[in-house]
């Protein structure tokens, strides 16, 4: 198998308020997820440190991830990087690297927010994982548009 540059980068505007977004990003929940069944910190973390959290998807796949960062410095940016840590089911590639950006949109009719979702594999990833995680990725936007209400009042579109 050749190597591959296993990098996926999928981006989208939601329709929201900075803090709301970052509100339902950070704490790991992913309450918004259609394909999240249930995530959690897991038990004895050290109050402070960054975490490990547990991610059970509706597939029946449960998945571990490691908190790496977590930056709140500028006041229009969030972001939050994450360390692929297990899988049961295992997976085929040896590692990841997940990184969600969030910048609010200084111009426009109503608040937005840009949001960047980016994973980097190892090079033992196959095009299929990458084509599936940029899928996932598009999923995950769509399931957070729709819990931000992304669907505007036909009035407040006559106002404009």
């Amino acid at each position: 198998m050749a190597p591959n540059a296993g990098y996926v980068l999928e981006s989208a505007v939601i329709p929201a308020d900075l803090n709301a977004v970052w509100n339902l990003i950070k704490p790991m929940t992913f309450k918004f997820s259609k394909s999240i069944s249930q995530a959690k910190r897991e038990e004895g973390e050290e109050v402070g440190s960054l975490g490990q959290f547990t991610v059970a998807y509706a597939d029946n796949t449960v998945q571990t991830l490691r908190i790496t960062e977590i930056s709140e410095r500028l006041p229009t940016k969030r972001s939050i990087g994450m360390e692929f840590v297990s899988s049961d089911p295992a997976v085929t590639y040896s590692s990841r690297m997940d990184q969600i950006i969030i910048s609010s949109v200084t111009h426009g009719n109503s608040p937005g927010v840009f949001i960047e979702y980016s994973s980097d594999f190892s090079s033992d990833v196959s095009n299929a994982v990458l084509e599936d995680n940029k899928y996932k990725k598009r999923e995950f936007f769509d399931d957070l548009m729709a819990f931000c209400g992304s669907a505007e009042p036909s009035a407040k579109k006559q106002k404009a």
